[in-house]
């Protein structure tokens, strides 16, 4: 069976949504971009997603794929998805990609940024010296929530730096792949462990115990950005 495969890359303010993932009666990303899509590919019935944003977080850097037994002009696709909410998704890029491409599955790295109004208040110095321990591969059960049961928990954090930028102490992290809430769930335990005066080794110890009801509640979803998703080169 002919079978096209096709990539767009979005950017999107989560407030209106429901998060990514459809929900019977609820408004997500997916149900409005399946909404656009299915006139142009009627056997559409949802899209891979290279990550699931919850309710009210946002996105300068998803990627969405599906396939389509029909050639699709991109250019069509693009415009419309850029007129099904105007203001709240737009789409940076759209291809054709080989068969195999599968926006979670081929996915290398995923980057998100966390920016926290907190009026100077946190040296991000102290910060960065609670998340360095905690890269490379360990188990991060202690910072998911409604983790799905039997799945590894562990994964690669290649990267977490804290910044300040004018009132906002700005967040870059990179992993992987990243637990549900697992970067809300840091932000706020590493900012209550700086205010606490913990010794450097607070988070890296907490990680090691695995017990997610002695991390932070998860800090709120408005500050929360999917940056950016890597792929390997494509031929």
């Amino acid at each position: 069976m002919e079978r096209h495969t096709y990539r767009l890359d979005l950017a999107y303010d989560g407030t209106g949504f429901a998060g990514f993932r459809r929900q019977p009666g609820q408004r997500t990303v997916e149900s409005t971009l399946v909404q656009v899509l299915q006139p142009f590919v009627p056997e559409l019935e949802g899209v891979a997603v290279a990550g699931r944003t919850d309710r009210g977080v946002h996105a300068t850097g998803q990627v969405v794929s599906f396939w389509a037994r029909q050639p699709l002009q991109v250019d069509e696709l693009r415009r419309a998805v850029d007129q099904v909410a105007p203001g709240e998704i737009v789409t940076l890029a759209g291809r054709e990609v080989p068969r195999s491409f599968h926006a979670s599955f081929s996915a290398t790295k995923r980057r998100y940024t966390y920016l926290l109004d907190d009026q100077g208040e946190v040296q991000a110095e102290r910060v960065n010296a609670l998340l360095e321990p905690l890269l490379g591969p360990r188990c991060f059960a202690a910072f998911g929530r409604r983790l799905p049961a039997g799945r590894s928990t562990r994964r690669r954090l290649l990267f977490a730096r804290a910044h300040r930028q004018g009132p906002w102490l700005r967040f870059d992290l990179c992993a992987d792949g990243f637990l549900r809430m697992q970067v809300r769930v840091m932000v706020a335990t590493a900012l209550r462990e700086v205010r606490a005066g913990a010794p450097t080794d607070a988070l890296l110890r907490l990680a090691e115990c695995g017990d997610p009801t002695r991390a932070a509640a998860p800090a709120a979803a408005v500050g929360l950005h999917l940056a950016g998703i890597d792929y390997p080169p494509m031929g």
